[in-house]
């Protein structure tokens, strides 16, 4: 016979796991190239929070990616730039970005830094550039 005591706090165990995981967010889908040794140091130097946003996990493992919040924001590390003669370029606190509108936001791209960054931010983080802000210790680190 198994003590009450037992199954009270065997039970308490099971609704604590499963009010953990069931908080869990699925993981973000990223098309990004494999981390390289270039984009170590930058992705470990990520922050935890961005705009108060959790950082989120990303599939597949391998990518060189990060993401936070709901919907959202992707970081991705490697990527090849292409600079379009009519690109609006920003700078925040040094660093070039090349800042292009999309259907759902607003991409920043790192120009003339290696590795390339780019970074996704929906729409509903407006105004889109004050990730950047977010981001000056980890591109620090990188």
């Amino acid at each position: 016979m198994v003590a009450p005591a037992y199954v009270a706090s065997l039970a308490i165990g099971v609704i604590v796991a499963g009010s953990a995981l069931g908080g869990c967010a699925r993981p973000v889908a990223v098309q990004a190239p494999s981390t390289s040794t270039a984009c170590e140091p930058v992705l470990a130097a990520a922050p935890i929070r961005v705009l108060g946003e959790l950082q989120r996990e990303t599939t597949p493992a391998q990518a060189a990616a990060i993401a936070w919040g709901d919907p959202p924001i992707v970081l991705v590390c490697g990527v090849d730039i292409d600079v379009p003669a009519d690109a609006q370029i920003v700078e925040v606190n040094g660093i070039a970005w090349v800042a292009q509108n999309s259907d759902d936001g607003t991409v920043f791209t790192t120009f003339e830094e290696d590795p390339v960054i780019q970074v996704r931010v929906p729409a509903a983080y407006r105004p889109e550039v004050e990730v950047l802000t977010d981001l000056d210790a980890m591109l620090a680190e990188g």
